[in-house]
């Protein structure tokens, strides 16, 4: 969908070691972060609950589930005119949060 306009970020939960450990299906809060390194702390970020019902969020039986995607995350055209703000030494940073809390 943002092919060619935009950055698009996808999240995807992998099958792991600690599985029977946690509770299923997952139900955190996910923060999405295209960090600002110019120090004004203006980072792009676009946030989602997940849907439970989704094969996405249950137990993955395979070795990943079906990514979630946030397609139009941030223009090119954006990040075209403040290159200098998420771009620095050719290095960007994307930082993901989950929240403790389940919805």
């Amino acid at each position: 969908m943002g092919r060619g306009t935009h950055v698009s970020l996808f999240f995807v939960i992998m099958r792991g070691q600690y599985d029977a450990l946690l509770k299923w299906p997952f139900r955190q809060k996910v923060t999405l972060m295209f960090l600002d390194q110019s120090g004004k702390d203006q980072h792009v970020m676009d946030a989602f609950r997940p849907d439970p019902n989704s094969s996405s969020f249950k137990r993955p039986t395979t070795e990943m589930n079906i990514a979630s995607e946030c397609p139009l995350f941030m223009s090119l055209t954006q990040l075209d005119n403040q290159l200098h703000t998420f771009v620095k030494d050719d290095t960007s940073f994307i930082k993901i949060v989950i929240s403790r809390e389940e919805i």
